[in-house]
């Protein structure tokens, strides 16, 4: 898996907990999908957010707005990290325990192995 060191979000849109993707953007992404021609496009999701009550905002482009609570938004993270340049793999999280293993300092290697666990909660299960 590349690694790709481009932010999620901006300043900005962290700041205000908004991510609206440009329609153009949208449309450029659609069209260059194999199976877009069966897509109704106005389901695609326009409008990440992250409201005061903890709650994943997505809203489509017909305005349609599902709400996400905070029960379900570790799945949501697992299953948006999955199969991504951005995510994380099961090689990572081998190299998170492995340098925990091997430092000599205690507080980092417990947090490293902290690191790994959260990690791990974000992998498939292993069979």
């Amino acid at each position: 898996m590349p690694n790709t060191h481009v932010p999620a979000l901006t300043s900005d849109q962290w700041e205000a907990r908004d991510y609206r993707q440009s329609a153009r953007d949208l449309d450029v992404w659609a069209t260059s999908q194999p199976e877009a021609h069966e897509d109704d496009t106005t389901e695609y999701v326009a409008k990440l957010g992250l409201n005061s009550a903890g709650m994943v905002v997505a809203m489509n482009r017909a305005h349609d707005r599902v709400l996400i609570p905070p029960p379900a938004r570790a799945p949501l993270a697992a299953l948006a990290l999955a199969d991504q340049p951005f995510g994380f793999t099961a090689t990572d999280l081998g190299q998170l325990e492995d340098a925990a293993r091997r430092s000599d300092d205690r507080q980092a290697a417990a947090a490293l192995r902290d690191l790994a666990q959260r990690i791990q909660n974000l992998l498939p299960l292993k069979p």
